[in-house]
């Protein structure tokens, strides 16, 4: 018998399901989930979009653990778990993936609607189906490619879509943690969140992550007068780069990671002041900080 034979049925079966998995990634995309905290209402839609998708393929024991949050419309974050069972449940292979994306950035920039995905040259565009839709989908099907081809896993499978991975998980896989006991000692956990093109990388451990918002204080004028005024967005700049230096402190090294270094980078700016010939007394500005172990 050949050893790869039942791998070669299940890749011709994913292959047949091409179509299914481009319309299911562009039903999605057209599903905005962004955090409350960066302009959006969240996951439930989605969620929600999510759950009748897994009943209607053959997924069992499908729960919802909703995070609390007053921040968005649906009053939580929606986390869901589902099962495809094999032979064994003294283990259960997981695939973790996260429903929630950025914001789309600046519209202009598409070359098509974000949120209306497209097909072209073979690639599939719009916010969202590269993070983390790609993985949630090939998860999805891969498991109804075991049911279509009648092959079943050593042991059971888990689904887990979870919320708030793009703002800090704790409304995300998180609250699943503390607050249900799905995952075991034994279990294998999968989160294919990122990768190469050959399929080849597998990530082993994670930085740290540091999130920081610095305001800056000083004193507000007139633009033409600003000998009265202490120009706190000047300051904050030349603290920007001045943090530049973070580099140069901590210049460990470790290949197990991709980049190889921690990394200090600005990000996100808040509006100051609403007209140009005003010294602004008050700038807030984020960093986001990945440190090495």
């Amino acid at each position: 018998m050949n050893p790869n034979e039942p791998f070669d049925r299940l890749a011709r079966r994913i292959e047949q399901f091409r179509d299914e998995m481009v319309d299911l990634q562009v039903r999605l995309c057209a599903i905005p989930a962004i955090a409350p905290s960066s302009g959006g209402e969240g996951e439930a839609k989605k969620a929600d979009f999510l759950v009748d998708f897994l009943k209607a393929s053959g997924f069992v024991d499908i729960t919802m653990i909703k995070a609390p949050d007053l921040d968005a419309p649906a009053g939580y974050r929606p986390n869901v778990l589902a099962y495809c069972r094999g032979k064994s449940s003294a283990r259960t292979i997981w695939v973790m993936t996260h429903t929630d994306v950025v914001p789309p950035g600046e519209l202009s920039l598409w070359h098509g609607h974000p949120y209306k995905a497209w097909v072209e040259k073979g690639r599939v565009y719009g916010r969202g189906v590269e993070d983390n839709q790609q993985d949630m989908v090939a998860s999805l099907y891969a498991v109804k490619a075991l049911q279509a081809e009648g092959i079943l896993p050593n042991y059971d499978i888990g689904i887990a879509l979870v919320a708030d991975e793009e703002t800090g998980s704790r409304k995300g896989i998180d609250y699943v943690v503390q607050n249900y006991k799905a995952f075991r000692k034994q279990d294998l956990i999968i989160v294919p969140d990122a990768g190469n093109a050959t399929g080849t990388m597998i990530e082993v451990a994670e930085k740290s992550i540091l999130w920081l918002k610095i305001k800056t204080l000083g004193k507000q004028a007139h633009g033409s007068t600003p000998e009265k005024g202490i120009n706190s967005f000047k300051a904050a700049s030349f603290l920007i780069a001045a943090l530049n230096e973070l580099y140069k402190i901590y210049p460990g090294r470790d290949k197990l990671f991709d980049p190889p270094i921690s990394t200090f980078e600005p990000t996100k700016k808040e509006a100051n002041v609403p007209n140009v010939n005003t010294i602004p007394g008050e700038d807030i500005f984020y960093m986001d900080s990945r440190i090495l172990p």
